[in-house]
Protein backbone atom coordinates (compact mmCIF):
# COMPACT_ATOMS: atom_id res chain seq x y z
CA UNK A 1 0.00 0.00 0.00
CA UNK A 2 1.84 3.46 -0.69
CA UNK A 3 1.01 6.66 0.95
CA UNK A 4 -0.18 9.26 -1.31
CA UNK A 5 2.63 12.19 -0.57
CA UNK A 6 4.90 9.16 -1.53
CA UNK A 7 3.82 10.08 -5.03
CA UNK A 8 5.17 13.06 -4.97
CA UNK A 9 8.23 12.82 -2.86
CA UNK A 10 9.57 9.54 -3.34
CA UNK A 11 11.40 8.79 0.56
CA UNK A 12 14.75 7.34 0.31
CA UNK A 13 15.51 8.25 -3.07
CA UNK A 14 18.00 10.90 -3.18
CA UNK A 15 19.82 11.44 -5.84
CA UNK A 16 23.47 13.19 -6.43
CA UNK A 17 22.11 16.14 -8.22
CA UNK A 18 19.88 17.05 -5.09
CA UNK A 19 23.14 16.10 -3.09
CA UNK A 20 24.98 18.57 -4.93
CA UNK A 21 22.23 21.20 -4.57
CA UNK A 22 22.14 20.86 -1.05
CA UNK A 23 25.72 21.39 -0.56
CA UNK A 24 25.87 24.40 -2.76
CA UNK A 25 23.19 25.88 -0.67
CA UNK A 26 25.15 25.40 2.38
CA UNK A 27 27.94 26.93 1.54
CA UNK A 28 26.38 29.88 0.20
CA UNK A 29 23.76 30.15 3.00
CA UNK A 30 27.32 29.88 5.36
CA UNK A 31 29.04 32.66 3.33
CA UNK A 32 26.50 35.10 3.57
CA UNK A 33 26.03 34.22 7.32
CA UNK A 34 30.11 35.03 8.02
CA UNK A 35 29.72 38.44 5.54
CA UNK A 36 26.70 39.41 7.69
CA UNK A 37 28.36 38.54 10.83
CA UNK A 38 31.42 40.54 9.91
CA UNK A 39 29.15 43.30 8.81
CA UNK A 40 27.25 43.56 12.39
CA UNK A 41 30.97 43.49 13.68
CA UNK A 42 32.17 46.07 11.72
CA UNK A 43 28.66 48.11 12.51
CA UNK A 44 29.02 47.80 16.33
CA UNK A 45 32.57 49.15 15.98
CA UNK A 46 31.33 52.04 14.31
CA UNK A 47 28.38 52.10 16.68
CA UNK A 48 31.69 52.52 19.61
CA UNK A 49 33.20 55.17 17.81
CA UNK A 50 29.99 57.31 17.01
CA UNK A 51 28.86 57.02 20.53
CA UNK A 52 32.38 58.67 20.98
CA UNK A 53 31.56 61.27 18.46
CA UNK A 54 28.42 61.70 19.94
CA UNK A 55 30.00 62.87 23.48
CA UNK A 56 32.93 64.71 21.84
CA UNK A 57 29.93 67.05 20.43
CA UNK A 58 28.34 67.31 23.63
CA UNK A 59 31.28 68.37 25.62
CA UNK A 60 32.01 71.14 22.75
CA UNK A 61 28.48 71.97 22.81
CA UNK A 62 28.78 72.45 26.45
CA UNK A 63 26.16 69.43 27.23
CA UNK A 64 28.61 68.12 29.95
CA UNK A 65 25.53 65.91 31.67
CA UNK A 66 24.86 64.27 28.14
CA UNK A 67 28.74 64.13 27.30
CA UNK A 68 29.24 62.31 30.85
CA UNK A 69 25.78 59.37 30.20
CA UNK A 70 27.45 58.77 26.81
CA UNK A 71 30.99 57.63 27.91
CA UNK A 72 29.33 55.84 31.08
CA UNK A 73 27.08 54.03 28.80
CA UNK A 74 30.43 53.12 26.08
CA UNK A 75 33.14 52.28 29.44
CA UNK A 76 32.01 49.11 28.97
CA UNK A 77 32.82 48.76 25.36
CA UNK A 78 36.08 50.33 25.80
CA UNK A 79 38.05 47.86 24.82
CA UNK A 80 36.49 47.68 21.20
CA UNK A 81 37.58 51.52 20.32
CA UNK A 82 41.47 51.29 18.58
CA UNK A 83 44.23 52.95 21.01
CA UNK A 84 43.79 56.40 19.99
CA UNK A 85 40.09 56.31 19.65
CA UNK A 86 40.88 55.16 24.03
CA UNK A 87 43.01 58.23 24.22
CA UNK A 88 40.37 60.51 22.83
CA UNK A 89 37.55 58.86 25.23
CA UNK A 90 39.91 59.34 28.08
CA UNK A 91 40.58 63.16 27.42
CA UNK A 92 36.69 63.78 26.69
CA UNK A 93 35.85 61.94 30.09
CA UNK A 94 38.56 63.82 32.10
CA UNK A 95 37.85 67.29 30.34
CA UNK A 96 33.67 66.74 31.18
CA UNK A 97 34.68 65.85 34.36
CA UNK A 98 36.72 68.84 35.10
CA UNK A 99 33.50 71.00 33.50
CA UNK A 100 31.21 69.55 36.27
CA UNK A 101 33.67 70.03 39.00
CA UNK A 102 34.31 66.21 39.71
CA UNK A 103 37.97 67.35 39.98
CA UNK A 104 38.95 63.32 41.27
CA UNK A 105 37.33 61.94 38.34
CA UNK A 106 39.02 64.62 36.05
CA UNK A 107 42.73 63.75 37.62
CA UNK A 108 41.90 60.09 36.85
CA UNK A 109 41.31 60.52 33.10
CA UNK A 110 43.26 63.32 32.36
CA UNK A 111 46.94 61.57 33.97
CA UNK A 112 45.80 58.22 31.94
CA UNK A 113 45.35 60.07 28.60
CA UNK A 114 48.46 62.10 29.40
CA UNK A 115 50.51 58.84 30.11
CA UNK A 116 48.98 57.49 26.38
CA UNK A 117 49.57 60.80 24.59
CA UNK A 118 53.35 60.26 25.85
CA UNK A 119 52.95 56.63 24.22
CA UNK A 120 50.70 57.69 21.13
CA UNK A 121 51.36 61.70 20.49
CA UNK A 122 49.59 61.56 17.36
CA UNK A 123 46.41 60.43 19.11
CA UNK A 124 45.68 63.74 19.88
CA UNK A 125 46.43 67.23 18.01
CA UNK A 126 49.04 69.98 19.36
CA UNK A 127 45.86 72.24 20.96
CA UNK A 128 44.42 69.58 22.26
CA UNK A 129 47.99 68.19 23.98
CA UNK A 130 48.09 71.85 24.95
CA UNK A 131 44.94 72.00 26.58
CA UNK A 132 45.33 68.32 28.34
CA UNK A 133 48.83 69.78 29.74
CA UNK A 134 46.98 73.37 30.87
CA UNK A 135 44.32 71.54 32.48
CA UNK A 136 46.86 69.48 34.37
CA UNK A 137 49.31 72.13 35.44
CA UNK A 138 46.75 72.68 38.48
CA UNK A 139 46.11 69.22 39.71
CA UNK A 140 50.43 68.56 39.32
CA UNK A 141 51.25 71.37 41.27
CA UNK A 142 48.23 70.61 44.25
CA UNK A 143 49.16 67.33 44.39
CA UNK A 144 52.83 68.88 44.67
CA UNK A 145 55.52 66.15 46.87
CA UNK A 146 52.90 63.88 47.87
CA UNK A 147 52.77 61.94 44.16
CA UNK A 148 56.62 60.68 44.68
CA UNK A 149 58.04 61.75 47.60
CA UNK A 150 62.15 62.05 47.53
CA UNK A 151 63.76 58.66 48.56
CA UNK A 152 65.85 60.55 50.97
CA UNK A 153 62.71 61.59 53.05
CA UNK A 154 60.07 58.67 53.56
CA UNK A 155 56.51 59.58 53.45
CA UNK A 156 54.83 58.64 56.59
CA UNK A 157 51.91 56.25 56.42
CA UNK A 158 49.33 58.76 57.99
CA UNK A 159 50.52 61.84 56.19
CA UNK A 160 49.44 60.66 52.81
CA UNK A 161 45.54 60.03 52.17
CA UNK A 162 43.97 57.16 51.12
CA UNK A 163 42.63 58.47 48.10
CA UNK A 164 46.05 59.80 47.03
CA UNK A 165 47.49 56.07 47.85
CA UNK A 166 45.37 54.23 45.75
CA UNK A 167 45.62 56.58 42.47
CA UNK A 168 48.44 55.53 40.20
CA UNK A 169 51.85 57.63 40.83
CA UNK A 170 52.94 59.71 38.06
CA UNK A 171 55.73 62.76 37.85
CA UNK A 172 54.70 65.77 37.67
Amino acid sequence: MSRPWEDCWPVGTVTAAAVGRDRVRAVRTGSVLIGMGLLACVGACQNYRDQLDRADAHYRAARYEAALTNLEDLESDFGHLDANEQVRYRYVRGMTSERLGQREEARHWLILAREDVEQRPAALDEETRAILQRTLTPYDQSVGSNVNPPAATPATPGAQSARTRSEPRTTP
